[in-house]
């Protein structure tokens, strides 16, 4: 066995010092691999295959990997030496079929072959393979969101890597746990594990770590609107990464710059970098970095009024965006490396190629030119001419094409004018009389201590809408609603919705389940007046909050809408006697020391619907000094962005709030914007957003 080792370590080395110097070194291992006469050699090539190969032929080799290693494993006595040999080959394989499935987007099987392999590394005491495993473990977790679950692997990988001295992977899960922090606006806790990372990496001489560090802290500034000291650090990366040449730190550190100019409305200094970034991004023939690009340039030529330059970008952007593949290349920097050398080789002997053939050509040349040079001479003459003609009469005939349509594009731009006021104007005054119908803020600055209202329409006027009034015992009622649709048909229900909860306070409704009973029956009688067969089935979900001062207690009915309550401090729960055993009602003790009491909401709207005749349920909570209540809308959770386009989710809101309820209520708000506005990004709001704050 001993031999067989020293044969497999002596091949290895070999082909890594010698065949890869010569023309094609995967296809040496191709041929040392059909050679081999023994597994170990086997295994080690196809390891080494599984890392360097192609996107297209590795998996087949990872394949070969995993069937050799599982049939040795299962014939060799587990006191041999060399059975750790094939089981530390046998989780490398099943790590990489977790990587192939995280690609694609299969977070389910990722996970479990990721296990797999951490399993057979802890079961060797494999203490790189274990770090390894925790790190993906914990991007899993990441991209799906789970981001205390991501902390808590990247903690462990990081302990590990500690431990073994490790520095450049300590910098590394350094900048994981930055990142993550960074997109929960924990802006302080980010900016520290970015500056250890940094001074690591500064230490150990890691230029290309240096670069990708001070462009994490650039990214972090920007987030925090400081586009000044944002644009030190990408200045700072950028410097770095054109010292050693490093192509795809540049493009990162121009695309930056670029869009900060952009805000800042320096238009020149932003084409510069782009077009630089561009440069770059094409000599990689990295499609991602050319679609991103293409992106930026787009917006700008757009601003310049330079529509010709923009068009094409905006098609380069769409031919790019279509063209990326789901699967990441996790092997192109060692893959570049080893083809480097082939490269260099084959363009060298090109160029020999090239020069012997110059001489023979010149010859051949020297004898035609002087045969058809006359002839070649007037023929050129005669297709010039022909090509003036017809160029002339092509430019002739495109220019009253052009003057035409700009005639009738003026008139259309005039007529859509006129109509755009129109509708704008009619739009504004609708906006005012909505807006007139919501809670003012002297009534609930005169009813609550300390509250935020994050109000933000998808277009001017909306269907969400927060009201609030005084009850007839002296309470303080308020709603937090989502009418069906949104704009002006959603504004319009909004109205009808408004009147019907008045209608019910009028009524001398009290208690939150009754009011919303009678506003129910209320649209449902009005709504049967539409025109319909059985009426409309418009409404809204809304959660409805009574607040007993004296009493120190809440009354909650939730439709289609949660209720959040924040604690702030570590104690008991106190609810209502009819509430102990109600499974709508859930509290649970946070990580970071907080109370949370989650109200889940019914499962029907306040309007027409399979369960109308079934009655809202009433909830009580006894408040205490420093709960902090929310109430919210679906249109922040469903919103789409990120960098992957999907959804912001109701847990990740939840979470946000969790991290930040020490927060003053204003900053909080606050908070909220800029994480909203950071997530939409360049898409579309997709609806109105309301969540309000109410800290006890």
């Amino acid at each position: 066995m001993n031999k067989l080792l020293l044969f497999s370590f002596i091949l290895i080395i070999t082909f890594g010092y010698q065949s890869f110097a010569q023309q094609n070194k995967i296809d040496s291992l191709k041929f040392a691999l059909q050679n081999a006469k023994h597994d170990t050699t086997r295994c080690n090539i196809l390891s080494i295959l599984s890392k360097i190969a192609s996107e297209k032929e590795w998996p087949n080799f990872n394949k070969a990997l995993l069937s050799l290693t599982e049939n040795k494993l299962k014939t060799i006595d587990k006191s041999k030496s060399d059975y750790r040999f094939y089981l530390k080959h046998y989780a490398s394989a099943l790590n990489n079929v977790g990587y192939l499935a995280d690609v694609k987007g299969d977070f389910l099987t990722a996970l479990e072959y990721y296990k797999k392999s951490l399993d057979i590394d802890l079961q060797i005491d494999d203490k790189q393979g274990v770090a390894a495993c925790y790190n993906n473990i914990g991007y899993l977790y990441r991209i799906q969101g789970e981001n205390l679950k991501a902390i808590e692997f990247y903690e462990k990988s990081l302990k590990i890597k500690e431990k073994l001295g490790d520095k450049y992977g300590v910098a590394n899960s350094l900048n994981n746990l930055g990142s993550i922090y960074r997109t929960q606006n924990n802006f302080f806790k980010a900016n520290e594990y970015f500056e250890k990372s940094l001074k690591i990496r500064e230490h150990i001489g890691d230029k290309v770590g240096i670069a990708f560090s001070l462009n994490s802290l650039g990214f972090l500034f920007d987030d925090q609107g400081n586009k000044e000291k944002a644009r030190d650090f990408f200045y700072k990366s950028l410097r770095i990464s054109e010292e050693i040449n490093n192509k795809n730190g540049m493009v990162y550190s121009l695309n930056a710059l670029s869009n900060i100019y952009i805000e800042q409305a320096n238009y020149s200094k932003a084409l510069e970098y782009g077009l630089k970034s561009m440069k770059y991004s094409k000599e990689l023939d990295d499609i991602e970095k050319i679609r991103n690009t293409s992106k930026i340039l787009y917006k700008i030529y757009k601003i310049k009024s330079d529509y010709k330059k923009a068009i094409e970008n905006y098609e380069l952007f769409i031919e790019m965006r279509d063209s990326i593949s789901n699967l990441k290349n996790q092997k192109a920097l060692i893959q570049n490396s080893f083809q480097y050398e082939y490269d260099k080789k084959a363009a060298a002997d090109s160029v020999k190629a090239v020069e012997e053939k110059k001489v023979t050509d010149l010859q051949l040349k020297q004898e035609k030119t002087q045969r058809f040079a006359l002839y070649g001479g007037l023929a050129l003459v005669v297709v010039f001419a022909i090509f003036m003609y017809n160029r002339f009469r092509v430019t002739h005939k495109q220019k009253q094409i052009i003057e035409i349509k700009e005639k009738e594009t003026q008139q259309q731009k005039h007529i859509i004018e006129e109509k755009h006021k129109e509708i704008t104007d009619s739009i504004n005054y609708a906006e005012r009389i909505q807006r007139s119908f919501l809670a003012t803020k002297e009534l609930l600055d005169e009813n609550l201590n300390d509250y935020f209202v994050l109000f933000q329409p998808k277009d001017v006027v909306s269907g969400d809408f927060y009201w609030a009034t005084k009850l007839s015992n002296g309470n303080f009622a308020l709603a937090t609603a989502d009418s069906t649709g949104h704009g002006v048909p959603g504004a319009i229900m909004s109205l009808l919705n408004i009147t019907s909860l008045e209608s019910a306070i009028k009524d001398g409704f009290t208690q939150p389940a009754e009011i919303l009973n009678a506003t129910r029956k209320t649209i449902i009688e009005r709504l049967k007046k539409d025109g319909s067969a059985d009426g409309g089935k418009d409404g809204m979900d809304c959660s409805l909050t009574v607040y007993d001062f004296k009493q120190n207690k809440l009354f909650v009915t939730a439709a289609n809408n949660p209720v959040w309550i924040v604690r702030t401090v570590n104690s008991e729960l106190a609810l209502g006697s009819s509430e102990k055993n109600n499974l709508n009602v859930t509290y649970s003790q946070m990580p970071n020391g907080y109370l949370l009491i989650e109200i889940k909401p019914e499962k029907m709207p306040v309007g027409k619907h399979d369960k109308q005749d079934v009655l809202f349920t009433q909830h009580e909570i006894d408040l205490q000094s420093g709960d902090v209540i929310y109430t919210l809308t679906d249109g922040f959770p469903d919103q789409f962005g990120g960098e992957s386009g999907k959804k912001f989710m109701s847990k990740k809101l939840r979470e946000l709030l969790l991290a930040n309820a020490n927060l003053p209520m204003q900053e909080q708000k606050e908070l909220l914007q800029t994480t909203f506005k950071n997530w939409v990004g360049d898409l579309e709001q997709v609806d109105d957003v309301c969540v309000i704050g109410v800290r006890v």
